[in-house]
């Protein structure tokens, strides 16, 4: 009986503790949504963003279809400039005022979400180990890039 009970307890400790708590379910508030906004692949990643930016959820785009290292350092400078407050309310006006500025960059250049959708009807994509490149004939010197976390795929924030 003693060798049962020891041998349950020790299965069940190595269950806990070998399920990694995904550091990216919860992002500044929101949880991830695999299921209406897939990132498998680049290109289900890539898609996803397009129906973010399409269903005005620029939010979630942050918190969950954008490269997380970007986003977070991002949110970490502005929270610098904020003075009084807890910690958690100072990250949130933080993410809101990069909210605020991604908003505004897709509303003074609306050619951005054509191009996105360019890219995920027609891009070839060149794969490495993490990182994928989308590219498109007739758009010379633009791409697309991916960026794998986990199981996730996340846009990046850089041109080539």
């Amino acid at each position: 009986m003693r060798r049962v009970s020891t041998l349950l307890i020790l299965s069940l400790a190595t269950g806990v503790l070998g399920q990694a708590p995904d550091k990216l379910a919860k992002r500044y508030t929101y949880e991830v949504d695999e299921e209406k906004y897939p990132q498998k692949t680049p290109q289900e990643g890539l898609h996803s963003v397009i129906k973010a930016i399409a269903n005005k959820k620029l939010d979630y785009l942050l918190a969950h279809l954008a490269d997380p290292e970007y986003v977070d350092a991002k949110v970490a400078k502005y929270k610098k400039l904020i003075d009084k407050g807890k910690e958690e309310g100072k990250t949130l006006l933080a993410f809101q005022r990069l909210l605020n500025e991604t908003q505004e960059h897709f509303l003074e250049d609306p050619e951005l979400i054509q191009e996105l959708r360019r890219f995920a009807k027609e891009s070839e994509w060149k794969m490495e180990e993490n990182v994928a490149v989308g590219s498109v004939k007739n758009l010379v010197g633009r791409h697309v890039f991916m960026k794998k976390m986990g199981e996730r795929w996340f846009l990046e924030q850089r041109q080539r």
